[in-house]
């Protein structure tokens, strides 16, 4: 791990600790976690503050706003719910998180057992390694930038009505609002790992069929055949032993994917109607004509390079959730390769088909709430539903509020 990796994430990780979304030390030289009768009270007085400070900085950000002329009525209902719907995420990722404490600390415990055991016998591909500490840095990065260009916004747009009040409130909502996005952080980054070692598992699948492929032409050498067998005796345990690994890491998947749920419907909630109302600002832009470059200035630039982070922060996180599961797919594909080998000794074919009966029977899906599964489809068929509420509420918006 680079230096700047390993200060950003000590930086993010105190961060994380100052509000109170951590309730657990972590030891970044032993990796260990546990937890500290200290940070289990600051964390409580954290989350207390932050709940009670709730319905104050939501009060005072909705009045603020309808002292604005220029906003339409529909675009004040948009920004209600999008301020309720994010403030009831934060509240329920407070809430949720201290039942499942317990079940974080074992799900980092157990995934930290399994690259010490497993894991750090191979040797990781520079650029894999270059490419997840790339991405975990930009995540970082994006929503510390997001937030950070919100609050200026928020201030540059009402510049005509900042007081101490105002300031104070829109401080604590950008911090209470960070409490839901560092979540997001936490689970974009378990993500990554999973995707990390499932592709490690992958190559070593790979590596496993092609050595089968060679050990192949020993079998018709009578002299070699004592080799043969060694050879197919050490593959068979080879495997054996990633198929092992490879339930574990799916058991890891599911359970932080358990661990996360509600908080995932919260954010799914708010992504939702965040980009119908960004939708929906894009249009009061170019055609109503309520923020205009003329009235706002550097303020209407700062919105749009928020929103183009935004934007590729929200496809990078979507994209990062299907490439989990596709991880998990492609342990089947390999095995299929098997299907054209040449016929090898009776223990590396048992472990062969038990391994391809362990991927049939437990196949990996990501569902949410046990509804419907997590895939493209349905990643698909959310974007679709923006758009298409956005249409309406833009066609409603020019017959009744223009």
């Amino acid at each position: 791990m680079y230096r700047i990796t390993y200060w950003l994430l000590y930086g993010h990780y105190c961060y994380s600790l100052a509000l109170g979304t951590l309730r657990f030390r972590y030891d970044f030289n032993s990796n260990k976690a546990h937890i500290t009768p200290f940070i289990t009270y600051y964390s409580a007085v954290m989350n207390v503050l932050a709940l009670t400070t709730l319905p104050w900085t939501y009060y005072t950000a909705v009045c603020t706003f309808l002292k604005n002329e220029r906003v339409s009525r529909l675009g004040l209902y948009v920004f209600i719910a999008t301020k309720t719907l994010r403030l009831l995420a934060v509240a329920l990722v407070i809430v949720y998180n201290w039942q499942r404490r317990r079940d974080i600390l074992k799900f980092i415990r157990d995934i930290n057992h399994l690259r010490c055991v497993y894991f750090a016998r191979f040797p990781l591909p520079f650029e894999w390694q270059r490419r997840f500490e790339i991405k975990i840095i930009k995540n970082m990065l994006s929503g510390i930038l997001f937030d950070a260009l919100r609050l200026i916004i928020v201030l540059g747009v009402h510049k005509n009505q900042v007081n101490v009040t105002f300031i104070i409130s829109n401080v604590l909502f950008s911090l209470i609002s960070n409490i839901l996005y560092l979540n997001m952080n936490h689970y974009y980054f378990a993500m990554r790992t999973i995707i990390l070692f499932g592709n490690v598992l992958n190559r070593q699948l790979a590596d496993i069929i092609k050595s089968a492929k060679s050990v192949t032409r020993l079998r018709d050498h009578q002299r070699c055949r004592k080799q043969f067998k060694a050879r197919c005796l050490t593959l068979s345990r080879e495997l054996d032993e990633l198929a092992l690994v490879h339930v574990q890491l799916q058991s890891l998947a599911l359970r932080i994917n358990d661990i996360l749920k509600w908080q995932g419907v919260g954010v799914l909630l708010n992504v939702f109607i965040l980009n119908i109302s960004l939708i929906h600002t894009i249009y009061s832009v170019l055609w109503v004509g309520e923020f205009t470059i003329s009235q706002y200035g550097w303020v209407s630039v700062l919105m749009g390079i928020a929103y183009l982070v935004y934007t590729v922060d929200m496809v990078d996180f979507f994209v990062t959730i299907l490439e989990h599961v596709r991880v998990f797919h492609k342990s089947s594909i390999h095995l299929e390769l098997h299907a054209n080998l040449p016929q090898m000794n009776k223990e590396f074919e048992r472990s062969v088909e038990s391994f391809q009966l362990q991927l049939s029977t437990n196949e990996y899906q990501m569902s949410l709430l046990g509804l419907f599964n997590f895939n493209s489809e349905c990643v698909f068929s959310m974007f679709a539903s923006v758009v298409a509420n956005s249409i309406l509420i833009i066609q409603f918006d020019y017959q009744y509020f223009q």
